[in-house]
């Protein structure tokens, strides 16, 4: 072979060397690229485990943000700084310091029923005027107080040393309900301390020369009524103020609601239960987990077979079998829920007739520019109070609870109907009152109306308040409207008199 042939097929050899070389190196890169990374901290501690770690749980939610309380308004600072925090605090620390215990719980639900009225207050002031039903919700904390200030006396009637003090409370109380009167709510105040006034004044003559602890405390409780008044006045002159830019009352509510209550916990993680024991007590509480299913295999007992009702199964201790069970009683149908719900009350002006019905635990109605040719009807209405302004042709109450009518004058007649516990009460003049199947009634008459004539059939407890001559207003003497009657016959006819007891 030539020295040329030779230097070419050298040639040739390390082009062959370079070119699988490169392959090589290919192949190497390839392989790497393809291969399963791993951790570095993995690597430099020599594992051999190809796979990665399993990824760090997330970490938990951020807790929501606390909820930022809006700005308490002008008209809730100064109820709170002249109210709750100056009269009304005052007012009880005064009447825990010497007043009997009854005064005191009598009180508390003063200061509840007032820190209810300013809960409602802060609340118009975030939401948009809602509608009655709505707000009779809103004010029931403050309707259940107040009524349990006027029960206070009605259940203490026998106290004599606190009795009127217990009225000088429970007549200035109702002023409260301004919350719902439109369009003149300071009135309405006003009118309520003056009834406070009354029994205050004989608080007041009673103890001026005795102790003067309690003449403070009354003058105490009109303060605190005339700090309202002036408040009401400022800051509700045509009735309680809404916020026309607020939310509903239903979502200021829950927003409430949820804002105040945090998440609820999340639900423990699933285990495995563990198998329930068929024997021994596992097996007694398993039967007790059934719940009611667990007397769903019991019978009743026939009365035949109850020892107690058959001395004779006492000696023998062996109860016999009844030979036919006892039939199951046919299941009472419920009343449907549409026939069971309270009736809506009404309180309006029809022609010449003023309709109040069905009103419950209302303790200022008023009924406001009265004529004399119009009529008050009052049926079916509880634990109410109506004030009839003005001079009327008749006022009728029928098959009404424990309510009460203060009327100015009355033209016709006053008629009462099955209206137990009823209190009537004329400052003008009146010429009849008929009383027909109703227990137990209070009437107040004044001296223009002495001359009065009361008429009554199957009536028992009517107690007549007479003005005292020469007293001043406000001062009453009590008679008792006769019940027992002889009969007697005389030339063939019935003669009825008054049986009189001379003791």
């Amino acid at each position: 072979m030539s020295q040329g042939g030779l230097h070419s097929l050298a040639t040739i050899i390390k082009r062959l060397e370079a070119a699988t070389s490169r392959l090589e190196d290919l192949t190497v890169t390839q392989a790497s690229n393809t291969a399963p990374k791993r951790d570095d901290g993995s690597a430099d501690k020599g594992s051999t485990n190809s796979f990665s770690a399993p990824p760090a749980p997330p970490p938990p939610p951020p807790p929501p943000p606390a909820p930022t309380m809006a700005k308490i308004p002008r008209s809730v600072e100064v109820f709170d700084e002249n109210i709750i925090d100056g009269k009304l605090k005052a007012f009880v620390n005064l009447t825990k310091s010497f007043a009997s215990p009854v005064v005191i719980e009598q009180v508390g639900y003063v200061e509840s029923a007032f820190k209810n009225l300013r809960s409602a207050i802060l609340t118009a002031s975030s939401c948009t005027k809602a509608d009655a039903k709505a707000i009779s919700v809103l004010l029931e904390p403050l309707s259940k107080d107040v009524m349990a200030v006027l029960q206070v006396p009605e259940k203490n009637r026998k106290e004599r040393v606190w009795f009127n003090h217990l009225q000088v409370i429970a007549e200035g109380t109702p002023s409260l309900g301004w919350i719902e009167i439109e369009p003149k709510p300071g009135p309405h105040v006003a009118q309520m301390k003056e009834s406070a006034e009354f029994y205050g004044n004989k608080v007041i003559k009673e103890f001026k020369d005795k102790d003067a602890k309690h003449v403070e405390w009354v003058r105490a409780w009109i303060s605190l009524l005339e700090e309202q008044r002036k408040y009401v006045m400022e800051f509700h002159t045509t009735g309680l103020v809404w916020n026309p830019k607020g939310v509903s009352l239903s979502q200021y509510s829950g927003g409430s609601t949820s804002a105040s209550a945090p998440p609820p916990p999340p639900p423990p993680p699933a285990t495995a239960s563990a198998p329930s024991s068929s024997t021994g007590i596992g097996a007694v509480f398993d039967e007790l987990n059934r719940g009611g299913e667990v007397t769903k295999g019991l019978r009743k007992v026939d009365k035949s077979e109850m020892t107690h009702k058959n001395p004779d199964l006492r000696v023998s201790n062996v109860v016999p079998a009844s030979e036919k069970a006892s039939p199951k009683r046919p299941v009472k149908p419920s009343k449907p829920a549409s026939l069971s719900g309270k009736k809506p009350s009404k309180f309006a002006l029809e022609g010449n007739k003023w309709f109040i019905e069905y009103q419950e635990n209302e303790s200022g109605l008023i009924v406001e520019n009265a004529e004399i040719n119009q009529t008050v009807n009052l049926f079916a209405c509880k634990n109410t109070t109506v004030l009839v302004k003005g001079k009327v042709n008749a006022v009728t109450l029928v098959n009404c609870t424990k309510t009460s009518v203060l009327v100015e004058s009355v033209i016709s007649t006053i008629s009462v109907t099955n209206s137990p516990s009823f209190a009537l009460q004329i400052t003008g003049a009146a010429p009849t009152i008929q009383l027909d199947s109703t227990d137990s009634g209070q009437i107040y008459v004044s001296k223009e109306s002495l001359g009065v004539e009361i008429t009554t059939a199957k009536c028992s407890s009517i107690n007549v308040s007479l003005p005292v001559e020469g007293e001043e207003d406000g001062v009453f003497v009590e008679r008792a409207v006769p019940e027992m009657l002889r009969t007697t016959i005389k030339d063939g006819k019935l003669v009825t008199t008054i049986v009189e007891h001379s003791g």
